[in-house]
C-alpha cells in the first residue's frame, strides 16, 4: 500500500472534518447568540414591566382612597353651600374635614375654596390677601369640571413645599358651581417608592410624567417640569396605554417601560441601564461559544480519527483493487471486506444530534413557560389581595360587588354588605406604633376568616376599614352578623394591651341602585355608628 497516498487521504479527511466542525461552530454560535440575546432582553423587559406594574399599582392604591374621599365630600350639601351657611354649618364642615383627615393617613389637609375667595380649612392660617380662586388646585378643578382632578403637583403658598392636590368643583343645586373641595397629599411616600432600586437591576428607578410627557416626579430635581424629550435628546412619541422606549442619557443607553395610572392619568416610567442587562447576556454568549468551540474541536478530532479508520482504508483498498484490474491482475485477491453499515451509523448519529438539539431547545422553552406561568400567577395574586392581611383588596371586592349586583338584578335575589372599621385606630397607632396597628389588622383578618361563612366574602376596604359581601342575605341577617362581629372583636384578646372595638354599618341592596350608591349608604350608617358611641351596629 502506498504510504504517501494513505497519508494524503487522512490529511484530507482531517482537513474536511475540521472545516466541517468550524462551520458548525460558526453557524451554531450565531444561532445560539441570537437566541440568548433575544431571550435575555425579553426576560429583562418582563422584569422591568413587573417593577413598573408594582409602582403603578402602588400609585393607584395611594390615590384611590383620596379620590373616593373627595367624591364623597363634593356631594355633601353643607360643603357645597358654605358661603350661605351660618357659623354652625361652617363648624359642621370643618368637623367633617377633620374626621376624613383622621381616617386617611395619606391626607395632609382637606379644604374648600369658594367664589367669594373664602377658604375653609382646619389648623392652617392662610397669608394676608389670600385668594383661593387664584390657587392652582382651584383653577385646575374648575377647568375640568365636573370631572375629578387627581394628583396635581403644586407648591404651598407659605412654605413652598411640594404637594399633590386632588380636587373637584362643587355644584350646588341652588347656586350652581360655588367652589372647589380639595385635599393635599405629601409627595414623599410616592417619591420614596419611585427611588427604590429593583432587586434584580440595581440601576433601576422610576419617574412620573403627565400624559403630554411633562415630568412631574423625578429623583433628579433638574428634570422637573421638563418634557421627557428634553432628557432623552430625541423626540418621543408616547402611547397613552403604555409601552417602552430606549434612549441615551449622559452617555448611557437606557431601556424604559411605562404604563398609565388609571387613578391619576399619569405615565409611570421604570428605567434600567441597558449595559446592566446586556453585560451578563454577552458574558453568557461568550461562555457558550467557548464551550461549544471546545466541544466542536474535540468532536472534529474524534471524527477525523473515526473516518480515517473507516474510510481511508476502504478507499486505499479500492484503489489497489482498481489498479489490479487495470494491470490485468484480477486474481489479486484480498481478505479485506468493506463495512456494510456506515450509512446506517451516520444516519443514527445525525438523528441523535438532532434529537439532542430538539430536546435542549424544548427544555429551555418549557422552563421559560413554567417561569412565566409562575410570574403570572404571582401577579394575579398580588393584583387581587391586600398585602398586609391577605384578604381581597378593594379592587377585587369592587369586581365582586358588581357581579353580585348583576346576579341580584337578573335572578331577583338579595344581598347585603357590612362595612366596619376599628374604633380609635389612630390612637392605637400613636400609642403602640404602626407595627402594632398592622398586627391588629392581621389578627382581625384571621378572626374574620375563622368566623365567617364560606359564602360571606371579606376584604380590606382601606386603612382600618373592612367590607363583607353577604350574598342571599337580608338586612336583619346582616345586622345580626355585624352584632356578632362586634362581640367577637370586643372579646378577642389582641396582641396589644387594650380593648379593641369596631363600629359597623349595614345596608341591603334595594334592587334599583348603583354600587357606589349602596357604598355611600352603608358608609353613612358606619359614620352614624361612630357618632352613636362606637362599638355598635347601624342598619338601614
Amino acid at each position: 500500500m502506498n504510504i504517501s497516498a494513505q497519508s494524503s487521504v487522512r490529511r484530507e479527511i482531517f482537513r474536511s472534518s475540521m472545516i466541517f466542525s468550524c462551520s458548525i461552530l460558526v453557524v451554531f454560535s450565531i444561532f445560539l447568540s441570537n437566541i440568548l440575546y433575544r431571550s435575555g432582553i425579553s426576560k429583562a423587559t418582563d422584569i422591568i414591566k413587573q417593577r413598573n406594574f408594582a409602582v403603578n399599582y402602588f400609585i393607584d392604591g395611594y390615590f384611590s382612597e383620596v379620590n373616593n374621599t373627595i367624591e364623597i365630600l363634593a356631594d355633601n350639601k353643607d360643603v357645597q353651600n358654605i358661603p350661605w351657611l351660618d357659623m354652625a354649618g361652617r363648624e359642621r364642615v370643618l368637623n367633617l374635614f377633620k374626621s376624613f383627615t383622621r381616617a386617611n393617613q395619606n391626607l395632609t389637609y382637606i379644604y374648600s375654596g369658594y367664589e367669594n375667595k373664602d377658604l375653609v380649612i382646619n389648623d392652617y392660617a392662610p397669608p394676608d390677601g389670600f385668594d383661593s380662586t387664584s390657587r392652582p388646585w382651584y383653577q385646575a378643578a374648575m377647568a375640568v369640571k365636573p370631572k375629578l382632578l387627581t394628583g396635581l403637583p403644586y407648591q404651598d403658598i407659605k412654605d413652598k413645599a411640594w404637594l399633590f392636590a386632588t380636587s373637584k368643583a362643587l355644584l350646588s343645586e341652588e347656586h350652581g358651581y360655588s367652589g372647589v373641595v380639595s385635599s393635599d397629599s405629601s409627595v414623599q411616600m410616592i417619591v420614596d417608592m419611585l427611588n427604590q432600586r429593583g432587586e434584580v437591576y440595581k440601576s433601576s428607578y422610576s419617574f412620573v410624567t403627565k400624559l403630554d410627557g411633562e415630568i412631574i416626579l423625578h429623583h433628579n430635581g433638574d428634570y422637573l417640569q421638563k418634557h421627557i424629550s428634553e432628557i432623552t435628546s430625541t423626540p418621543q412619541a408616547l402611547e397613552e396605554g403604555g409601552g417602552s422606549i430606549t434612549y441615551d442619557l449622559d452617555g448611557k443607553d437606557k431601556i424604559a417601560c411605562y404604563s398609565r395610572s388609571k387613578e391619576t392619568d399619569w405615565l409611570v416610567f421604570t428605567v434600567v441601564d441597558k449595559s446592566e442587562i446586556t453585560t451578563p447576556v454577552i458574558w453568557q454568549i461568550f461562555f457558550c461559544i467557548a464551550l461549544t468551540g471546545l466541544i466542536a474541536v474535540l468532536l472534529g478530532l474524534a471524527q477525523s480519527a473515526l473516518l480515517s479508520r473507516r474510510f481511508s482504508t476502504p478507499l486505499l483498498e479500492l484503489r489497489e483493487k482498481v489498479k489490479s484490474i487495470i494491470r490485468g491482475d484480477p486474481e489479486n485477491d484480498s481478505d479485506y471486506s468493506y463495512p456494510k453499515n456506515e450509512i446506517g451509523i451516520i444516519a443514527s448519529e445525525v438523528e441523535q444530534l438532532a434529537a439532542h438539539e430538539f430536546y435542549t431547545r424544548s427544555k429551555l422553552l418549557e422552563d421559560a413557560n413554567k417561569l412565566l406561568e409562575e410570574k403570572n400567577r404571582e401577579l394575579e395574586r398580588l393584583y387581587i389581595t391586600d398585602w398586609l392581611t391577605g384578604l381581597y383588596n378593594r379592587h377585587k371586592m369592587e369586581v365582586n360587588l358588581e357581579q353580585e349586583l348583576q346576579r341580584s338584578v337578573r335572578y331577583r335575589s338579595v344581598f347585603s354588605i357590612v362595612l366596619f372599621d376599628i374604633d380609635w385606630f389612630k390612637k392605637i397607632n400613636d400609642t403602640y406604633g404602626h407595627p402594632a396597628g398592622d398586627t391588629v389588622l392581621r389578627e382581625l383578618a384571621l378572626l374574620l376568616r375563622a368566623n365567617l361563612r364560606v359564602t360571606e366574602i371579606p376584604c380590606r376596604w382601606g386603612g382600618e376599614e373592612f367590607l363583607i359581601l353577604c350574598p342571599e342575605t337580608h338586612q336583619e341577617e346582616a345586622k345580626a352578623l355585624g352584632i356578632r362581629l362586634c362581640s367577637l372583636v370586643e372579646n378577642h384578646q389582641f396582641a396589644i394591651d387594650t380593648r379593641v372595638t369596631i363600629s359597623v354599618g349595614v345596608a341591603e341592596f334595594t334592587g334599583n341602585e348603583k354600587i357606589n350608591e349602596l357604598i355611600k349608604r352603608v358608609d353613612e350608617h358606619l359614620y352614624a355608628a361612630k357618632h352613636n358611641g362606637r362599638n355598635t351596629v347601624i342598619a338601614g
